[in-house]
């Protein structure tokens, strides 16, 4: 098994090196991109704000977003908003905190052709629920010890192989999902078959690139398979995973793959005496990540939708039980869509 996952990763990386160098160009993270990922990183209640401010304030197309963002019919209020503290204290620093990462790695990434199966709006829709679904699975009270933003981040990022691949080898990718689909068999297993590795792997290798913390790009390179993930790695391929599975569940997009996965199939959902293992705690999860996805918005889309917008979005939090509390804020109804809408 050692010898097989060591060929998948040179394979990999071959691959990530021959996209990098030929047909896709994606530069490397500018400095204040790295202070910005490092920031975001850490827990929220423990972000230097005044720092923070300061490396959102020298991105002016970043900046005039947020502004942008606070002053949105979804947050209307009587006075405009002008200073970036202001939006932090309207909006919220996780939602803040949040926008600024989607909108940094979308404006890194290229977009690549619709293949049939897999679009550029399912792409970013199923990478934006499963980065949402992974830091919900860091809160402290499930006791897992991962950092909520570098759960995020991994989510985020863990699709990055596919839209690698999409545009380097579009042929052969639309064969891995077409046969994905026919066969009804996960998409990594069939891109092993055709590609002697799998998009985590490229990704991974990808990322690493770009210096990311290690924990986020072994993440994302095992987040298909946590059980061979290195012992240090598994805790966030395992959430990945689990978070990967409730994603697609939610109908946010796509993922490419022809056979879905059961929450108690997955490494975590197996394990014994764990929290995630438990079919009420799996239930409550599910139903409070499925709340927070459908209050940010309807239909998530990274192209900018009509001019005007329909429906404001409520102020009001999701209502949860209150033998059932929820992990984290509720977040308001319509952002995500009105974040796109801006970020395109």
């Amino acid at each position: 098994m050692e010898n097989s996952l060591a060929g998948e990763k040179t394979i990999a990386f071959s691959i990530a090196q021959e996209i990098l160098s030929t047909s896709v160009n994606i530069p490397t993270i500018p400095a204040n991109g790295t202070k910005i990922i490092a920031i975001t990183r850490q827990p929220i209640d423990k972000i230097d704000i005044l720092r923070f401010v300061k490396l959102v304030e020298s991105d002016p197309g970043l900046y005039t977003r947020i502004l942008q963002l606070a002053n949105s019919p979804f947050y209307a209020e009587m006075d405009k908003i002008v200073s970036l503290r202001a939006a932090i204290t309207r909006i919220g620093l996780v939602e803040i905190v949040s926008s600024v990462c989607l909108h940094f790695f979308q404006k890194m990434l290229p977009k690549f052709p619709d293949i049939k199966g897999f679009s550029y709006d399912d792409f970013w829709s199923y990478s934006w629920a499963c980065a949402v679904a992974n830091r919900r699975l860091g809160h402290p009270n499930l006791g897992m010890g991962v950092l909520p933003g570098e759960l995020y981040m991994t989510g985020m990022l863990h699709g990055v192989g596919k839209l690698l691949m999409a545009i380097h080898n579009p042929h052969e990718f639309s064969l891995c999902l077409k046969k994905a689909r026919e066969l009804k068999l996960p998409l990594h297993q069939v891109e092993k078959d055709v590609f002697g590795t799998t998009d985590a792997f490229v990704a991974a290798a990808v990322l690493k690139s770009w210096n990311l913390p290690p924990n986020i790009c072994e993440g994302v390179a095992f987040h298909q398979m946590p059980e061979l993930a290195p012992p240090e790695h598994v805790t966030i391929a395992g959430l990945t995973q689990f978070a990967y599975v409730i994603a697609g569940m939610s109908g946010h997009g796509c993922n490419g793959d022809g056979l879905g996965m059961d929450l108690a199939a997955t490494y975590l959902g197996q394990l014994p005496k764990l929290k995630f293992s438990e079919p009420e705690v799996q239930k409550r999860l599910v139903q409070e990540i499925m709340n927070s996805l459908n209050g940010k918005s309807n239909k998530v889309t990274p192209r900018p939708p009509e001019p005007q917008v329909k429906e404001r979005g409520s102020k009001k939090t999701d209502n949860v039980s209150a033998k059932t509390p929820a992990l984290t804020e509720p977040a308001k109804k319509g952002v995500f869509g009105w974040i796109k809408s801006l970020w395109s």
